[in-house]
C-alpha cells in the first residue's frame, strides 16, 4: 500500500517525503519509486511532530501537500488538483465534496512555521480553521479524500 500511495503523489508533486517514526526504517524496501525518506524522532508525541519533521526537511519548497499513507483509495486526479491550486499560488487547499472537507491538504511555505509549531494528533485542523478565509476548497467527486485504512476489513 505505501508504494502505491508515494506513486500516487509522485504524479502530481516535484517531491515525496515519506515519514517515519524510529524503528519503522524497514519498511524503505517496500517502495520501489524514488522518494525522501524523513525520520521523526518524536512521532511518538502525536502527527504534528511527523508533519513537523517532513517540513522541516523541504527546506525551500514553495508548498507542501500532507498526504496520509493510510489513504490509498485518493484519486490522482485530486492530488493534481491540489498541486495545481499550489502551484497558483494558493495559501492552503484541500478537496471537498459533498460539503466536507477531506485529505489531502496542500500548504503554502508561508505556513510551513505554523505546521511545524502544531502540537498534538489533531494534524493540521486547528491552522486550516485559523485560515478558513484562505482555504481553497476544490470540488472534487472523489470519496476516496474521506477513506482511510484502518483494519484489514477496510480494504474491501
Amino acid at each position: 500500500m505505501l508504494s502505491y500511495v508515494v506513486a500516487l503523489y509522485k504524479r502530481a508533486c516535484p517531491r515525496v517525503l515519506v515519514v517515519v517514526k524510529p524503528g519503522d526504517e524497514g519498511v524503505y524496501d517496500l517502495v520501489d519509486s524514488s522518494c525522501e525518506w524523513v525520520v521523526a524522532s518524536d512521532a511518538k508525541v502525536g502527527m504534528s511532530r511527523s508533519i513537523a519533521a517532513g517540513v522541516r526537511a523541504l527546506g525551500s519548497a514553495p508548498w507542501a501537500i500532507v498526504g496520509l499513507a493510510d489513504m490509498p483509495y485518493v484519486s490522482p486526479d485530486t492530488v493534481s488538483q491540489i498541486a495545481r491550486e499550489m502551484d497558483g499560488g494558493a495559501t492552503i487547499a484541500r478537496p471537498y465534496s459533498g460539503g466536507r472537507a477531506g485529505n489531502p491538504v496542500g500548504f503554502n511555505r508561508r505556513l510551513f512555521g505554523s505546521l511545524m509549531d502544531l502540537k498534538g494528533d489533531r494534524g493540521a485542523y486547528a491552522l486550516i480553521d485559523h485560515h478558513i478565509d484562505h482555504v481553497v476548497d476544490v470540488e472534487v467527486c472523489d470519496q476516496g479524500i474521506f477513506r482511510d485504512i484502518d483494519r484489514p476489513e477496510d480494504l474491501t
